[in-house]
């Protein structure tokens, strides 16, 4: 008996561990079970839905209904892709299901595979590709670009020797211009210092963005915070994070004085995800940092691109700020997304809790 409990245990260990969410119902199509990542998908508790009505957690359509009474009733399987499924909230989610009929009884497991988070993945590896070719190719252009900008300061600074002052004007343009692209190159080559990391609270980092924010938008813009307190301290660095949020609150402050929003709020939010994949890695538990305003948006052209260096979607803008912000945010082995339409634009920070190398 202990044996067999034992096994218990360790399959029900197993299934909380399972990326894919699992719904388990009776015959009546009560809830029996949920797993964590059930739990995390529709954001309700195990014991909350205990013996509640599947009704109570998705709005099934009447070919859905039917599909699992055929189901429960003749212990038949079947699997529907890409389907859209409504909670009883009204949330949307497109899924793949797949319903496993589990005894004579006439219980069912509901194996649900959110296509967003399969969708995220292969962009999130689309993206790490094609920024690691467009580092390579910029790392390579400053290169070539900073040599001659040597040449031409050096000549500059010898021929203003040579010129009557009254002439120095122009050569100062040269040199000044000269230093400018420099700069600009360096900023495009990306930041060199390596990640000095140290346990940090997330939320005094934030703190620091919103007083800056704040003086720069005076009372046009408003401010809002909503932190998660129960975050523990994480391991960053904080002068990197505070360059990450501080460039994506900046734009979102742009955005909204350049276009003169009514109204306009910027949030920033705090929130523990758990059990979240980032690159090939899932983590028990990441820190989510939310940045989100009530702007126009961006352009659905330069949506998949913002991350590139020198894609901007503002007249004023570098197209550098948020190129710069993923090399950070990679160097700490976590990701950054970006969800964008009419009236709201939110960027969402994801950062591992446990130490990793």
């Amino acid at each position: 008996m202990p044996k067999l409990l034992q096994a218990q245990q360790a399959l029900a260990s197993l299934v909380n561990h399972l990326t894919t969410a699992i719904v388990l119902l009776n015959a009546r199509m009560e809830i029996v079970a949920l797993n964590l990542a059930a739990e995390n998908l529709f954001r309700v508790s195990q014991h909350q839905m205990q013996l509640e009505p599947i009704s109570n957690l998705l709005s099934l359509d009447p070919l859905l209904k039917q599909q699992l009474e055929h189901s429960s009733t003749h212990q038949q399987s079947f699997t529907s892709r890409d389907i859209q499924i409504q909670q009883a909230n009204g949330r949307r989610l497109s899924v793949d299901l797949s319903v496993t009929s589990v005894d004579e009884q006439g219980s069912l497991a509901l194996e649900i595979q959110p296509l967003e988070r399969v969708k995220r993945l292969t962009q999130e590896a689309r993206m790490t590709t094609q920024q690691q070719a467009s580092s390579n190719l910029v790392r390579n252009l400053a290169h070539e670009i900073k040599n001659p900008l040597g040449g031409i300061r050096g000549a500059a600074q010898l021929l203003q020797r040579e010129l009557n002052p009254s002439l120095h004007e122009f050569t100062d343009i040269i040199i000044s211009e000269a230093d400018r692209l420099r700069d600009l190159v360096d900023r495009l080559v990306g930041p060199q210092r390596q990640t000095q990391k140290q346990r940090c609270n997330i939320h005094q980092i934030l703190d620091k963005i919103d007083q800056l924010l704040r003086a720069e938008a005076g009372d046009r813009v408003r401010l809002i915070r909503d932190y998660d307190p129960s975050l523990p301290e994480l391991l960053i660095d904080a002068n990197q994070m505070t360059q990450v949020c501080l460039n994506v609150g900046r734009n979102a402050l742009q955005a909204l004085m350049e276009h003169q929003v009514s109204g306009g709020q910027i949030s920033l939010k705090t929130r523990a995800v758990r059990r979240f994949t980032i690159g090939h890695t899932c983590h028990r538990l990441v820190c989510c940092v939310s940045i989100s305003d009530n702007g126009p948006g961006i352009n659905a052209d330069l949506k998949e691109d913002i991350f590139f260096p020198l894609v901007t979607h503002r007249a004023q803008g570098t197209g550098l700020g948020l190129s710069i912000a993923q090399s950070l945010i990679q160097q700490h082995q976590g990701l950054i997304e970006c969800d964008s339409q009419n009236g709201q634009t939110c960027f969402n920070i994801y950062l591992p809790m446990e130490k990793l190398p």
